[in-house]
């Protein structure tokens, strides 16, 4: 099996869970921030970082600062990674305890249960944004263009789970574990 066949979590799990969720950590850090650049190209790319430190801060979007905004939403990334992580682990042990053995590929690199922990992480990325605290929070924003933002979060939210299976499948193969 070449490098390229090799799915992500067929080298993951050999490796420790606490080593996995490091990297999971750091894999969601580089998503969010290749993530940042597609955002940022958008017409309302800021609005979720700002909306989302606004939740947690109490305040108006508009009085957030940039770097609490930018902290926020680093973290948040980092935290997706670890869910796609913890997913991916919860999965393999309840597989594992139905005493299921065999994992299918799609395209020969990704397994059915990663894709699966994407779409989780995509769709919770998104409604949690979108439809929890992006109407709470999003003050002007929400009241002018909730359907433009969605929209381009949604984009946002996919080209992160894109980025993180990239970053997760590189560092994976790296590892000397």
């Amino acid at each position: 099996m070449d490098a390229l066949s090799v799915p992500l979590h067929g080298v993951a799990a050999t490796t420790p869970l606490d080593v996995r969720l490091v990297v999971a950590a750091v894999a969601g850090l580089l998503a969010t921030l290749g993530m940042t650049v597609a955002m940022r190209l958008q017409s309302h790319g800021d609005v979720p970082t700002y909306v989302a430190a606004s939740a947690l801060w109490r305040q108006p979007p508009e009085r957030v600062s940039w770097s609490a905004a930018n902290a926020v939403h680093l973290v948040a990334g980092m935290l997706a990674g670890v869910l796609f992580e913890a997913l991916v682990v919860g999965g393999e042990r309840l597989r594992s305890a139905l005493g299921i053995t065999v994992e299918f590929l799609v395209l020969g690199v990704v397994s059915v249960l990663e894709l699966l922990a994407l779409a989780v992480v995509a769709a919770f990325l998104y409604g949690f944004f979108a439809w929890v605290v992006f109407p709470r929070y999003g003050g002007t924003a929400y009241d002018s263009g909730a359907g433009t933002v969605r929209r381009q979060w949604a984009l946002s939210a996919a080209v992160y789970v894109c980025l993180l299976f990239a970053a997760m499948t590189a560092i994976h193969q790296s590892l000397p574990v």
